[in-house]
């Protein structure tokens, strides 16, 4: 039995030491992990559940611009903004939305004019903005997580 005993304690042992392969991190390079971050078509864009009837991508992208372009137009339909001179120009605003499908405005490029003939139009967009419906969160496939991201929306502002 005492053999047995010593045996069994050599064979754990062993098991252990060649064992111990498994504890060995691998090294990531900066450059696989670029390459495993970037978007890619198996990845799957944020969406809304009204948009989730689409069987078409671009359907689905359509209906979601849609959905974000209407809520921030419906906003400035009812608190109208009032300009002191003629304007016929685009602004571009950066939309953040997080891991939970939150909005938020990251930033708004925009003229020198524009900031002087509408004075309350950066937070009045930051209110537009906020009231935006939640929606479903970009997904990175390979690793199967929610991911923000960063959208770029246009507006064509004209003001007579």
């Amino acid at each position: 039995m005492r053999i047995l005993k010593i045996f069994l304690a050599i064979a754990v042992a062993i098991q252990m030491f060649l064992g111990c392969q498994l504890f060995e991190s691998n090294k990531v390079t900066q450059q696989e992990i670029k390459s495993a971050s970037k978007w890619s078509e198996k990845d799957q864009e944020p969406s809304f559940t009204d948009c989730d009837g689409f069987d078409q991508t671009i359907d689905k992208k359509n209906c979601f611009e849609s959905m974000i372009s209407n809520s921030i137009m419906d906003y400035i339909y009812e608190n109208p903004w009032e300009s002191s001179q003629y304007i016929d120009e685009e602004i571009v605003l950066y939309l953040h939305i997080d891991k939970e499908g939150y909005f938020s405005l990251q930033d708004i490029e925009r003229s020198k004019v524009i900031a002087d003939a509408i004075p309350n139009i950066d937070e009045s967009l930051e209110i537009a903005v906020s009231q935006i419906p939640q929606a479903q969160p970009a997904i990175k496939s390979n690793v199967g997580v929610f991911v923000a991201t960063t959208l770029k929306l246009p507006i064509m502002i004209s003001a007579q």
